[in-house]
């Protein structure tokens, strides 16, 4: 990455010197992990060994159809006061949905003393990693779009739409009928085979090895209403076409019949307990070698902001709705109280929807002459462990640029 924005700079660097305009470098990271069900006190409490009563506590703590969503944001853009912009970005994302009968099965395995028979479905992964340059421009001071040229890198996606299990009494056998469709672009055997030796197999470069290759386009349009601000916005409207010869569908249906396993200590369970079933799916997996076309989750924002006066705590306030199709069950919606200190502005505000647990969320801002930062966060639950679901950080700085600086 730094390769390549050296590149663009230095590409650019005389179109600079010759205006006197102002241009501005904006990098924005953000990381965040979050969960549905599962508070931080809770996974604490149950990295080692794990008694009946904090079983019972987790599978208290678990819905029927439970979420896990993580994502990885990288960008760096340069923009003029023209309306131009370029940037280049890389994204990860991994969502999955579980149910709660499959937590039971990992916690008390197939060690039980009565038969059993579970639905383990819905089940659902999704795993997507690619890179992307964008070029953006401003028609006007309301209407903005933009076209991104993407990168594909690694991928997966699985759905099960059969998953069932079947056990004798006291765990003597088991059996399972599976139904699933798999998509993926990742060299998943050098995982599955060589455990703590994955270094060997999947270096940096590999991670960003291109894949497949795609477009997508974004449109954002501003406006006032009710003496406030409002922006609407769509983007990743597109999609990623990944590779012939690096992608599979599989379609498997099996039983089969393993050993008895009873779960107190995580710490003790080795790749010696899965071997002899993968070793067996791989044998009956059905190929089917093709292109796939990946449509991106499109990520649909609107956005009010109107000031407050009179008011010794807050500025402004302003209210947020967020929805990525085909991820969010409903849409993320929050609220949020600004607060401005000569050049310092605390955002303060409560989220509800979208994947994550209910909330507080922070951001800060500071401007300087030729510098803003910005720091938050949209976990900020972090002083009461029993109503953290998840982490978030992000980190964001614009610096300005003309001819004198460069």
């Amino acid at each position: 990455m730094r390769n390549i924005i050296f590149i663009i700079f230095l590409f650019l660097r005389p179109c600079l010197l010759k205006s006197q305009e102002i241009y501005s470098i904006d990098l924005i990271s953000d990381i965040g992990i979050h969960n549905s069900s599962i508070n931080a006190k809770t996974i604490l409490n149950s990295l080692d060994y794990i008694d009946e009563n904090q079983k019972q506590a987790i599978l208290r703590s678990i819905s029927d159809e439970n979420f896990f969503y993580a994502n990885f944001n990288n960008e760096i853009k340069l923009s003029s006061k023209k309306g131009y912009s370029i940037s280049y970005g890389t994204h990860l994302t991994s969502y999955g949905i579980f149910n709660k009968e499959l937590i039971r099965l990992s916690l008390y395995g197939n060690a039980s003393s009565t038969h059993q028979s579970l639905s383990l479905t819905p089940f659902k992964a999704l795993l997507y990693h690619y890179s992307n340059i964008t070029l953006g421009y401003n028609f006007s001071e309301n209407f903005s779009t933009s076209i991104s040229l993407i990168a594909g890198h690694n991928f997966l996606s699985t759905e099960f739409s059969q998953f069932d299990y079947n056990s004798g009494e006291y765990g003597q056998f088991i059996s399972y009928d599976l139904a699933f469709d798999l998509v993926e672009n990742v060299n998943l055997s050098g995982f599955i085979e060589n455990g703590s030796s994955i270094r060997e197999n999947k270096s940096i470069a590999d991670l960003f090895s291109v894949g497949g290759s795609g477009l997508s386009v974004g449109f954002n349009y501003e406006f006032k209403i009710n003496d406030g601000i409002c922006n609407l916005s769509v983007n990743d409207l597109g999609y990623i076409i990944w590779d012939t010869p690096k992608i599979n569908t599989y379609n498997l249906e099996a039983n089969d019949i393993i050993t008895p396993l009873e779960v107190n200590d995580f710490s003790e369970i080795g790749s010696n307990f899965f071997t002899a079933e993968i070793d067996t799916l791989r044998d009956i997996i059905n190929h089917d070698n093709e292109s796939y076309r990946f449509i991106l989750p499109t990520l649909i924002n609107g956005f009010f902001k109107k000031e407050i006066f009179g008011n010794k705590y807050t500025d402004a306030y302003s209210i947020s709705t967020e929805h990525k199709i085909g991820l969010y069950p409903s849409p993320r919606v929050s609220i949020d109280f600004h607060k401005t200190i000569t050049q310092h502005e605390f955002i303060l505000g409560y989220h509800l929807g979208g994947l994550e647990r209910n909330g507080l969320q922070f951001r800060y801002n500071v401007k300087m002459d030729n510098l803003h930062l910005q720091l938050f966060t949209k976990q900020a639950n972090i002083f009461n462990l029993n109503s953290v679901y998840g982490l978030n950080f992000g980190l964001g700085i614009k610096y300005f640029l003309t001819n004198k600086n460069l």
